[in-house]
């Protein structure tokens, strides 16, 4: 009988396993099931001869791809391998973009009711090619005067075929909450210039939605600095077709700098109105990266705060960049030029377009470098041998190649900077003067007046070309005309300027020939 009892209370359990067994096998039959029907059964030849042709009419580009597969695990998804997009009849050669694969990950519902809903894009490994032209259009001008048709709700009828091709386009047009790019390109080639490679290309965007903020973040490597990203909230607003930033982020070259401003038209010819902006900055990395564009010398280092406001403006074809720096003691010290403790203000232009940069570039400034000293050894020893020769010792030779204050007012166009003023101060003289530099291979075309204090140009007058350089306070007065080479330039005396103080002819040579043999290497 307690065997009997026993039986009795097992058997319920037993039943309850068998079943819940039961049920899990059925469960995974079906999934199993699922996943091999459903592949066969969705008409991937609907999505080609509908979607494909659709992109094609829009972008006036042949688009080609190797396969279109439907998987349904991890979760169901569209996967099209090896997509491309031809440029336009301009430019017949060049593939325009280029995809490893695209992921179009689906709603499961919709899909077995044979609709394609899609819930998240991925782009992986894509390639895009920008040809420039020398005035500054790119191959995809014909684009930006195209408005993407909107998308429209399909007629309610069943006979039309027409009907249901046009649903699954406007399916296509609604963008999914979540898009991803991993590991892209951006290749840009401008006629005449070296070709630039921007990689490691990255973009996730998280519960995309019309009107509401949004997170994202963007990632690129660009040639010679760190990796650049970007991060925060984006808001787009659909009826001025816009993207607004909110509380975002820029990293760059050990920077985090905020980021705010909005890109609109963003579906036919987007727009930008971007301003970074920080009042504590570290100048050194600032100045690795206007180094890395060749706008600032490479081997100078730098130590110390500064303020900094960056403008980026314009049609995308053609941005405008407009930098600010104002410097309070920033520490500068350049192998080929000078050193000392920078204050001023400079403010720099770059619009984008044909040309090269050094053309393109405008801006000006107002600085003063003081507490410093020549750094260049061939400056050095051309100033010591014209002290020398004027009767100063070693000593206050040595000093004349150091200064209190050194100042310049400055505009840059053309390719050229333009020096309105220069004045330096040291213990020994005093100078001032003008003239230009040039920019793509630093050259220079100055006129400086040196003039020696009271004191040393008493000292100076036993000297034997001491009696040629006065003025009417009895100061000793050096016109010199600097040309050539930033790293090695010729110094010879100003000769126009001796005439304008009536010496003669005569004397303008000899002295002329006594400074060469003095600067002969």
């Amino acid at each position: 009988m307690a065997n009997a009892g026993s039986a009795a209370r097992v058997t319920p359990r037993s039943w309850a396993m068998k079943k819940a067994a039961w049920i899990g096998v059925s469960v995974m039959s079906l999934l199993a099931a699922i996943i091999l029907v459903v592949p066969s059964w969705v008409d991937l030849g609907m999505f080609k001869s509908a979607y494909l042709p659709f992109i094609e009419e829009t972008l006036h580009r042949r688009v080609d791809v190797a396969e279109v597969r439907l998987a349904l695990v991890p979760a169901p998804s569209i996967r099209i391998s090896n997509l491309r997009v031809s440029d336009g009849p301009a430019f017949p050669d060049n593939t325009f973009f280029s995809a490893g694969q695209v992921q179009l990950r689906l709603k499961f519902w919709p899909l077995l009711r044979g609709r394609f809903e899609v819930s998240q894009f991925v782009l992986e490994k894509p390639v895009m090619n920008l040809l420039k032209q020398p005035d500054g259009s790119f191959n995809y001008a014909d684009l930006a005067d195209k408005k993407l048709p909107l998308a429209k709700k399909p007629e309610r009828s069943s006979k039309n075929p027409a009907a249901k091709s046009q649903e699954a386009v406007a399916l296509s047009l609604v963008l999914p909450s979540r898009m991803s790019i991993s590991d892209g390109q951006l290749n840009l080639e401008t006629k005449g210039q070296k070709p630039l490679s921007i990689n490691g290309i990255d973009l996730s965007l998280e519960n995309f939605a019309g009107g509401q903020p949004f997170p994202y973040r963007a990632s690129f490597r660009y040639p010679g600095l760190k990796t650049v990203s970007l991060e925060g909230m984006l808001s787009y607003r659909e009826e001025q077709a816009s993207l607004v930033l909110k509380n975002n982020r820029l990293k760059l070259q050990d920077l985090d700098l905020p980021i705010e401003g909005s890109v609109t038209q963003v579906t036919t010819a987007p727009r930008l109105n971007l301003t970074v902006a920080g009042d504590a900055i570290d100048a050194k990395s600032v100045w690795q990266i206007l180094s890395v564009f060749g706008l600032t010398p490479r081997d100078m280092e730098v130590a110390g705060l500064m303020g900094l406001r960056i403008k980026l403006t314009g049609p995308s074809s053609s941005p405008v960049t407009e930098v600010r720096g104002l410097f309070k003691n920033v520490k500068v010290a350049g192998k080929r030029a000078l050193k000392g403790k920078l204050t001023g203000e400079v403010f720099i232009q770059l619009p984008m377009g044909g040309g090269s940069m050094t053309r393109r570039l405008q801006g000006n400034g107002k600085v003063v470098v003081s507490d410093g000293a020549l750094t260049n050894g061939d400056w050095i020893r051309k100033a010591q041998q014209m002290t020398a020769m004027i009767g100063l010792s070693k000593e206050q030779g040595r000093e004349a190649t150091t200064f209190k204050t050194l100042e310049t007012d400055f505009t840059v166009a053309d390719g050229l900077a333009n020096f309105t003023r220069i004045h330096m101060v040291n213990p020994q003289l005093e100078a001032d003067g003008a003239g230009t530099m040039t920019l793509q291979e630093p050259a220079l075309n100055l006129a400086i007046e040196s003039v020696l204090s009271a004191q040393t140009s008493t000292r100076s007058r036993t000297a034997r070309a001491a009696t040629f350089f006065k003025d009417s306070r009895n100061r000793m007065v050096v016109p010199l005309k600097i040309t050539g080479p930033v790293a090695n330039p010729t110094v010879n005396l100003d000769t126009e300027k001796l005439v304008q103080k009536g010496m003669g002819r005569p004397l303008e040579k000899n002295l002329d020939s006594l400074l060469k043999q003095k600067f002969r290497r």
